[in-house]
């Protein structure tokens, strides 16, 4: 699920310019929860107190390294709330098509991803009744 969320905050990067601060700090973030480096992550986070495009994909990265490091199953509720719905509200500082295009980007492309990885689990716990 982690990596499905990595996926959104990839993606909601096409919005931040290459030299941008935050989209160095999101990357950073990124490169941390493929290799492990989550926790030590933790202590980046800062209460976002503007919105902004910024802010938006800042949160969405914040909230999956917490997700990342949690003794908690992640839902897919939680995933789209945290991470999905804020990667698509910074397409809305582009304009209002941009964030219906990173939503329909999410439909089509990750939530078919969280059914197979549920569709796994499920699978899986069958297997082990068996």
């Amino acid at each position: 699920m982690v990596e499905i969320g990595v996926k959104a905050v990839e993606h909601a990067l096409r919005f931040l310019p290459q030299d941008n601060s935050a989209r160095r700090l999101v990357e950073e973030r990124l490169a941390g929860l493929r290799n492990g480096n989550a926790k030590r992550l933790i202590a980046s986070i800062k209460p976002e107190t503007k919105y902004s495009q910024e802010s938006c994909i800042r949160r969405a990265s914040s909230e999956l390294l917490k997700f990342s490091v949690s003794e908690k199953w992640i839902s897919g509720m939680a995933l789209t709330g945290q991470v999905f719905f804020p990667c698509a509200d910074a397409g809305s500082f582009v304009d209002l098509a941009e964030s219906e295009k990173e939503s329909r980007w999410q439909d089509e492309t990750l939530y078919p991803l969280i059914e197979k990885a549920f569709e796994e689990v499920r699978n899986a716990e069958k297997t082990l009744a068996a």
